[in-house]
């Protein structure tokens, strides 16, 4: 996500996972990954949430995902922002700095 206020960008992180940690797969996953009950207990820790979702400025955004393929992961989900007619929501969209990274990693 690119947001750097911490405090956006958490609270944008803990909206999109919400739904996927009431879900026991996800729960049993991410406690065989070392998260416990405490991390998934009142609003996700900020552990999890930046473990989760890689959020920050460009650079920040690049060295993440870089470091999954180095990881040896083969592909990286990147969602796409949540879209009107109008618009899409957030930081980044078709044309900003969100495509420029995703494009920088193809």
């Amino acid at each position: 996500m690119l947001e750097t206020d911490h405090s956006k960008a958490r609270a944008a992180a803990r909206e999109y996972m919400k739904f996927y940690l009431t879900l026991p797969a996800y729960q049993k996953n991410l406690g065989a990954l070392g998260s416990n009950q405490t991390d998934l207990a009142n609003g996700e820790s900020d552990r999890l949430v930046d473990v989760i979702v890689a959020w920050g400025d460009e650079t920040n955004l690049r060295t993440r995902v870089e470091a999954h393929y180095k990881a040896g992961a083969n592909h990286v989900v990147h969602p796409a922002p949540k879209c009107s007619r109008r618009a899409c929501a957030g930081p980044q969209n078709a044309t900003g700095a969100g495509s420029k990274i995703a494009n920088g990693l193809l």
